[in-house]
């Protein structure tokens, strides 16, 4: 789902980093007023193992690429406004030091994966409220989500630049919903299978787990 530098129209490629830069200073806000020291080294480890299973790519048409996200999992056991940010620093990293999306589709990236994704998953666990598939759902529904937002903004760029830049709609619109089904449900299942193990043997690493969900939303 990394859109490369290139294929994007820059009028949609400025809204993006506009909307990114939006939400990310609203999380940092969030995060500083209600972090713990104890939660940090959570979120070095949970980004660096959602880096590794992001790292595994492969092509889906048009230049971008299709993959594992990880943002269901972040918010399940740091809640919404870390995985904002614990999903930003990983697509940078990505960015800046491997290639893996460009830098001015970044702001885009960073809406998809770090916005977009967390805040699916926020409210569909936050609206299950305890239901046992409420977090392979989330993960399943926080893939195709963004996926699809990243379609519409690959239909846009071509339909405003007259085909100049992004994918024609007819293309990427199908393309990204059919492999993107296809990983949503793998992220549910592996998603899913962490949280289901870490409920059982360390329940208190979840912050929005099934149990407390409840709790969590209305604190």
């Amino acid at each position: 789902m990394h859109i490369p530098d290139g294929l994007m129209d820059p009028w949609v490629f400025i809204v993006g980093w506009i909307l990114a830069l939006a939400a990310l200073a609203v999380a940092m806000v969030k995060v500083n007023k209600s972090i713990d020291e104890r939660s940090i080294p959570l979120m070095a480890l949970l980004a660096a193992g959602i880096f590794v299973a992001q790292m595994l790519n492969f092509p889906v048409g048009g230049g971008t690429s299709g993959h594992l996200i990880g943002a269901a999992l972040a918010v399940a056991l740091v809640g919404l406004w870390p995985a904002m940010i614990i999903m930003t620093a990983i697509l940078v990293i990505q960015g800046l030091l491997f290639g893996d999306g460009g830098i001015t589709a970044m702001g885009l990236n960073i809406l998809n994966m770090a916005v977009i994704a967390p805040l699916v998953a926020y409210v569909v666990i936050a609206v299950a409220r305890g239901n046992k598939f409420s977090i392979p759902v989330a993960a399943w529904a926080s893939v195709f989500i963004s996926a699809m937002a990243c379609a519409v903004q690959l239909s846009l760029s071509y339909i405003i630049s007259s085909g100049a830049y992004g994918i024609d709609p007819i293309i990427a619109i199908p393309t990204m919903a059919i492999w993107h089904v296809i990983i949503g449900v793998g992220e549910a299942i592996i998603t899913g299978g962490i949280v289901l193990y870490l409920a059982k043997v360390a329940p208190e690493t979840l912050k929005l787990s099934p149990k407390n969900v409840a709790k969590a939303v209305e604190a």
